[in-house]
């Protein structure tokens, strides 16, 4: 009966205790009050209801609607039915117009993402483009077969100017009987202001030239290649090429050049005559050098006055080159001067004979 008795106590003793955790109350020890609960401590959290599928798809269409630039009601909801594939002629992919759904979607895609982006691209008209056929290039413009006569070896001796600037030159030209050199060095004092020289050989055209380089002021050599084998002109720097033209010459060898031809030629000393060489430069350029006989000026040199006649280039534009030269028979038609100038803010470079002298 002891037993029994206990067990009634101790039942109900777990009953009471289990009745007092689900009230809520707090536990404290004697003698401590129960603290009472601070505001933060309570959280309210409002559920929203979850929206159907249809209310989403209005909600994402009113936001694509107001990010869309182009409105949507201007976007056809009935398109006009495509024409049979064997109908349709072959035409460039065009750009997909959105419909206002898939903007939504996207705009829905890019909201979660933190990137809302939607964008309605509008096909481009056709435009039709006329031809029209492409200027010919310098090197392709006809240019004509002349006779030439080649001056003998000699060395010319010049006064040398660039703006106010006064210094010497020196041009020796030594032919020989397959090949030639031909070299130019400009200084001013010790200053080594131009280095030109020009190697190559002769055929039907006059000079041919194999390889042209050009020094000016401590800059880095430039070279022309004739690459006579390939038919092409190719240089150091650019990676321009051009294909060789009979009587193609450089930026040195044009002036013996010319006064071969004039040499060779009695109708071209005519005044307003015209000789047209096409020149090519170190930088990669190449155009018709077309020389216009002046007629016979007097020149008062170092070696006295002579009568020489005076060709002049004019430019093509305001930054080609501009030369006049002066071509005197009684020394082979060689230059006895030449003024060349590159724009209007180049001073230019100018050559004035003092002493020509054979060369063996």
């Amino acid at each position: 009966m002891r037993s029994r008795g206990r067990l009634a106590v101790l039942a109900g003793a777990a009953v009471l205790l289990h009745a007092l955790a689900l009230s809520g109350l707090e536990w404290a020890w004697p003698g401590r009050p129960a603290a009472a609960l601070p505001a933060s401590a309570m959280q309210v959290r409002l559920v929203a209801a979850t929206p159907s599928p249809d209310a989403v798809a209005l909600t994402l269409a009113g936001a694509a609607t107001q990010r869309v630039a182009a409105p949507v009601a201007a976007i056809p909801t009935a398109p006009k039915p495509r024409p049979k594939p064997s109908a349709m002629p072959d035409a460039p992919a065009m750009p997909v117009i959105a419909t206002a759904f898939e903007v939504a979607r996207e705009t829905a895609a890019g909201t979660a993402s933190g990137t809302a982006t939607a964008t309605v691209t509008a096909a481009p008209t056709p435009v039709a483009l006329a031809a029209t056929p492409a200027p010919a290039a310098p090197h392709e413009e006809a240019i004509p077969h002349y006779a030439t006569q080649m001056p003998p070896p000699m060395l010319l001796r010049y006064e040398m100017h660039r703006g106010a600037l006064r210094g010497t030159g020196e041009l020796a030209w030594r032919p020989q009987a397959d090949r030639y050199e031909l070299r130019l060095d400009a200084r001013i004092g010790p200053l080594a202001l131009l280095s030109q020289s020009s190697t190559g050989g002769f055929d039907s055209a006059g000079m041919a030239p194999l390889r042209f380089t050009d020094q000016r002021m401590r800059k880095a050599v430039q070279a022309v290649n004739f690459q006579r084998e390939a038919g092409k002109v190719s240089f150091s720097g650019p990676s321009t090429e051009y294909p060789l033209r009979p009587g193609m010459q450089d930026r040195l060898s044009w002036m013996v050049q010319l006064a071969a031809i004039v040499s060779a030629e009695p109708a071209l000393r005519a005044t307003g005559a015209k000789v047209s060489v096409l020149v090519v430069g170190s930088q990669g350029d190449a155009s018709v050098w077309a020389f216009r006989c002046m007629g016979v000026e007097s020149l008062q040199l170092g070696a006295g006055e002579t009568q020489a006649l005076s060709y002049v280039r004019e430019p093509r534009d305001p930054y080609d080159t501009s030369v006049k030269v002066w071509l005197d028979a009684a020394r082979h038609y060689l230059p006895v001067r030449a003024d060349t100038k590159a724009g209007p803010n180049d001073p230019g470079i100018g050559l004035s004979l003092q002493e020509m002298q054979p060369l063996t």
